[in-house]
């Protein structure tokens, strides 16, 4: 079951790429074509890492500000994820974010990541951030744009500080990933 999930995760990226970067091309790669995609790394973040003890129904990924990725997140509502219920919750107070499974910084609220990475610190909450220096600053997870594509670098020692255990699929995916600490 598990090779299945994980050969999933890399057809859905491959089937990402080979559709954004023709779309990229044609129109440029624009925000909303970005912001689709972002979201979809955000769901697969959801279905590839795995969370302590969760019982709940329902999994919830929420903003810290506005930014929504456009809207995009929106697209993820009542989707299925680890066989829970998704529910995006959009400007979540900093201290209600404990009790979301994903938490999102986007660029347009980054003043707030610094301040949500330390309320969240050791919480088992994935921080997901495309502010460009996200992971320096403690997010476990950056989705950076580069040309006409998205890529993402993981934080290992925040994902092990938040006993949070990315799939090793997912992390073959990923750009770069920041070591763990010795």
């Amino acid at each position: 079951m598990k090779i299945l999930l994980q050969k999933s995760f890399s057809i859905l990226l491959i089937i990402l790429a080979c559709v954004v970067t023709p779309l990229s091309r044609a129109q440029g790669f624009n925000s909303m074509v970005e912001y689709r995609v972002k979201a979809a790394y955000i769901f697969n973040f959801a279905k590839y890492v795995d969370w302590p003890g969760e019982d709940s129904k329902v999994f919830k990924v929420c903003t810290a500000g506005r930014d929504d990725l456009g809207g995009a997140l929106s697209a993820l509502d009542r989707r299925t994820a680890q066989g829970r219920e998704i529910q995006v919750r959009r400007d979540v107070p900093i201290d209600q974010l404990r009790d979301c499974q994903i938490a999102f910084v986007g660029e347009s609220d980054g003043r707030l990541l610094s301040t949500v990475v330390r309320s969240l610190s050791g919480s088992p909450v994935l921080v997901v951030s495309d502010v460009r220096q996200a992971v320096e600053s403690g997010a476990h997870i950056l989705l950076a744009a580069i040309d006409d594509r998205v890529e993402f670098d993981v934080n290992l020692a925040g994902l092990q500080r938040a006993n949070l255990k990315a799939s090793s699929q997912m992390l073959k995916l990923a750009r770069s990933t920041k070591p763990l600490r010795p």
